[in-house]
């Protein structure tokens, strides 16, 4: 009597099975399923959290602030000590000028540095409140290092958005847009100021001569 019709272990390739009719094996064979991978990494589904701490918007203050450093620049000092000991042939006078000019842009200087470094302790407090609040892996704070390069803010706070779009619900669009409001706002400011000290510099200038 015939076996009725069905799966059954292939004679010609050992463990693979073979569709029998119930009269004479067939050509059907099952499609093999792909593997289904074990311990790969998922993404974790995006978090419903507020991404807007208070230690984002100290962070953006901080980036901008280095920028007023050069409103405490005497320009009219440095073109005094330049200038005058050379119509004067006074070289006392050149050297305490150029000593005092010297020892207020070191202290501007100081003070840049100091706020970046402000911009990096604010970068980590942020970063360890949104981990606080839930947020998976967010973007590292250790990239606001880059500020003592000229570029700390940029890459922190674009990373820190582009990471957020992709883990939370929010985004946290808002301090990306803060941020570069408020550089576009600092940079076209010093630019004015700067034109406007430029001109009031030659005019000194002249009437050291005139």
């Amino acid at each position: 009597m015939s076996a009725p019709a069905g799966w059954y272990p292939d004679p010609q390739s050992g463990g693979a099975v073979r569709w029998w009719d119930g009269a004479q094996w067939t050509v059907h064979a099952p499609q093999a399923t792909a593997p289904v991978a074990s311990g790969g990494w998922v993404a974790p589904a995006p978090v419903r959290v507020d991404t807007n701490t208070v230690w984002i918007w100290l962070a953006i203050v901080a980036s901008v602030l280095p920028l007023g450093g050069l409103f405490f620049i005497d320009w009219n000092g440095y073109m005094n000590t330049i200038m005058l000991p050379s119509a004067t042939h006074n070289s006392g006078a050149f050297v305490s000028g150029i000593v005092q000019w010297q020892v207020r842009m070191l202290l501007i200087s100081g003070l840049s540095w100091l706020w970046m470094g402000v911009f990096i302790l604010f970068s980590w407090l942020d970063w360890r409140e949104l981990r606080r609040r839930g947020v998976p892996l967010p973007f590292s704070w250790a990239w606001s290092f880059f500020a003592l390069l000229g570029g700390g803010a940029a890459v922190y706070v674009i990373g820190r958005t582009v990471v957020l779009k992709r883990r939370t619900e929010s985004g946290g669009w808002a301090p990306l847009w803060v941020w570069i409001g408020a550089t576009v706002l600092s940079c076209v400011i010093v630019t004015v100021w700067m034109v406007s000290a430029f001109e009031a510099m030659m005019a000194h200038m002249m009437s050291i001569y005139s």
